[in-house]
């Protein structure tokens, strides 16, 4: 006689049924019985297809079922939780995504293999993945398609992210998957200015510097470096954007320019030489004093050349510019010869020409008749800028004191041109001397945008 077949065990388990997943409960031969929770039998009634799981797989998309299929046919008593995702097609045509999980639980010696089969809807959860993903890829694309070479880098200075003219330029494999330290891949010199910009950066402090790099082979890059730091809501830092701008054509550019000028410059003083050699030959009696009067206020022209070519045309110093005009006085000591103001406030260069043969003459004047003509006078040249009406003003004062008594001149000849007439030429300028018995007071003001550079910070 044969031997009678043990019938599987009831495994229906109402427990299932107030989950919201769809469960399947179902011996791995085809015989035995089988249990759906309610979720199951829902989802089965609106894809129109019957209950068992085999006859789901026609719908199942073309490119999940292999992966389907080879989990159920793979799947031993021996193994552990398998899943996978996969997109199944509703009859409204739209396909949907749901995660399998697959567990087999060995048999007993009265009892059938049975297989748990669970489907978790992940829709919504594919959708904003597919989504971050997409942010993510037109992120990349952006990145990739900028010049400048743009990097995420870790608070301790690990690099997260590059994008590809960043790993072109330091020679970065775009799939080595980073966490390489950022400053490892500058050269040595720009270590420690990059190192201060990274720390600042991690602070919550914008930060740059200046930087080269240069691959074997290749010439030298020079790098305008930008870091930024990237906040949390807290205001904390998360991670530092740094933007590295190529400037190396800039930087060429900026030597060829200084070459010009230094060329320049000197033909133009090469020019003033000559005008004074045709002065001396010209003029009957070379030893006039207006002579030498001429050939001092090209001197002094040519000083201001000098300094505006030293701060490569985007003007002096007013310090300089003063220093430079005064220095014809000789070594006065600080207590005759004043000098208070900014010493980093720059003039525009049209403003350092007009300004310095201004100083230039009041020098001159002080010297032959003025606070300077005696022991005793001094002179005060100050400078600053001041709050008129929310707008900044330059303003500055030549001020003589101690001096012989000083009496209005009778007629107003060229001097009077170069301190008061020349200046006002300045748009909004005004200017005027005024020759008190205790010494001359020149005063000079205008807008600081048409005269100085940085004229927000106020004096």
């Amino acid at each position: 006689m044969g031997q009678t077949q043990t019938a599987p065990p009831d495994i229906s388990c109402p427990a299932f049924d107030l989950l919201p997943d769809l469960i399947c409960m179902e011996p791995v031969s085809n015989t035995g019985a089988m249990h759906f929770n309610t979720a199951w039998k829902q989802q089965a009634a609106s894809l129109g297809v019957p209950l068992a799981f085999s006859e789901w797989l026609p719908l199942i998309a073309p490119a999940d079922l292999v992966e389907i299929t080879r989990i159920l046919r793979d799947t031993t008593p021996s193994d552990q939780l398998r899943s996978t995702s996969f997109r199944i097609l509703n009859p409204d045509g739209h396909t949907r995504w749901f995660l399998l999980r697959l567990v087999q639980r060995p048999a007993t010696s009265d009892e059938h293999t049975v297989r748990l089969l669970i489907l978790t809807d992940i829709h919504e959860q594919k959708r904003h993945e597919e989504a971050l993903l997409q942010k993510a890829d037109i992120r990349d694309r952006m990145l990739n398609v900028s010049v400048d070479c743009i990097k995420e880098i870790a608070k301790d200075g690990t690099l997260v992210h590059m994008n590809t003219a960043g790993c072109e330029a330091l020679g970065v494999d775009s799939t080595s998957g980073f966490g390489m330290r950022w400053l490892g891949l500058l050269p040595p010199e720009a270590h420690v200015p990059g190192g201060e910009a990274l720390k600042d950066a991690a602070e919550g402090q914008n930060a740059g510097f200046m930087g080269v790099s240069q691959l074997p082979g290749q010439p030298v890059r020079h790098w305008d470096n930008m870091l930024t730091p990237l906040l949390n809501p807290d205001q904390s830092v998360e991670a530092i954007l740094c933007v590295s701008r190529d400037v190396t054509i800039q930087r060429e550019h900026e030597q060829r320019i200084a070459l010009l000028l230094n060329e320049l410059n000197h033909r133009s003083k090469n020019m003033l030489a000559i005008f004074q050699a045709l002065i001396r030959r010209t003029v009957p009696d070379p030893t006039v004093p207006f002579v030498k009067v001429l050939e001092e206020r090209i001197t002094s022209i040519a000083r201001s050349q000098d300094l505006l070519i030293h701060g490569e045309w985007t003007g002096a110093t007013v310090h300089d510019v003063v220093t430079s005009q005064t220095a014809v006085a000789g070594d006065f000591p600080a207590t005759r010869l004043r000098i208070e103001g900014d010493p980093e406030l720059q003039f525009v260069p049209d403003t350092a020409d007009r300004i310095g043969l201004a100083i230039y003459e009041l020098t001159t004047n002080a010297i032959k008749y003025g606070a300077l003509s005696n022991d005793t006078g001094t002179v005060t040249v100050s400078w600053g800028l001041h709050d008129e009406e929310d707008k900044p003003v330059f303003r500055m004062c030549w001020k003589e004191t101690g001096g012989p008594t000083v009496a209005r001149p009778e007629r107003r000849g060229f001097g009077s041109i170069v301190i008061e007439h020349n200046p006002r030429s300045i748009p909004g300028a005004s200017s005027s001397c005024a020759h008190e018995p205790d010494g001359t007071v020149w005063t000079f003001s205008a807008p600081a945008e048409n005269v100085v550079r940085c004229p927000s910070r106020l004096f």
